[in-house]
């Protein structure tokens, strides 16, 4: 029978306190980049890790880089029309 070896892949730039702590980073100012994470991490810990090392961590912490959709705002006009046209159109 032949065992198969775990963890053969490359090991991990940063620890998973590390990883913490740039997610909370990030978190506190959310208006910083990647790359002004990884020069906070590096002035921080003295380690250096690259920017898209930094966007990884984010993303396993469930930050993305996406910007929320501005709607504009319905008038009481609006919604009425939209009634109106849904009623004219049901079949």
């Amino acid at each position: 029978m032949c065992s198969r070896r775990h963890g053969g892949g490359r090991v991990r730039s940063s620890t998973p306190a590390e990883d913490r702590y740039i997610v909370l980073s990030a978190k506190r100012n959310r208006r910083t980049t990647a790359q002004q994470v990884a020069n906070q991490f590096l002035a921080a810990s003295g380690k250096q890790i690259s920017r898209k090392t930094v966007a990884r961590r984010l993303r396993g912490g469930g930050l993305y880089a996406r910007r929320p959709v501005v709607c504009v705002p319905l008038t009481r006009q609006h919604r009425t029309a939209r009634l109106q046209w849904c009623r004219e159109h049901h079949n």
